[in-house]
């Protein structure tokens, strides 16, 4: 199964809906919009299912406060991607953004442009730690 970012392809066009529709949705809206707008056809229970999953996994919230439940995300995409990435990191590189970026580059040296933007990332680094 292909993944993005850690979710499966139908979890990430989920949470691209929560992420490019801020506020809470109703079911009745994301089935709507699954099926009228992304030619899904499914059926209740099918949406049930990713909502239940993506709220147990901790991406999603739900609020039964107004006798319907509304679902929103509990971060941003930027958060997740970042969050994935640091994850990512920890698991195949030991934390260690030194042997992520030799990986990344494939060995290949750094653009002139890579290596500028990386000059003036650790250059803001060093002074925020001032």
């Amino acid at each position: 199964m292909d993944k993005k970012f850690g979710l499966s392809k139908t979890e990430y066009e989920l949470m691209e809906f929560f992420w490019d529709n801020p506020g809470e949705k109703s079911f009745k809206e994301i089935l709507e919009y699954f099926n009228n707008v992304k030619g899904k056809n499914w059926k209740k229970q099918t949406l049930s299912t990713f909502l239940t999953i993506l709220q147990n996994r901790g991406y999603l919230k739900a609020d039964m406060s107004k006798k319907k439940y509304l679902y929103s995300p509990t971060r941003q995409r930027e958060e997740h991607v970042t969050s994935w990435l640091r994850k990512f990191c920890s698991d195949f590189f030991g934390n260690s953004l030194g042997r992520f970026l030799a990986a990344f580059s494939g060995g290949q040296k750094l653009s002139d442009k890579d290596a500028e933007e990386l000059r003036a990332y650790l250059d803001q680094y060093e002074k925020d730690k001032h």
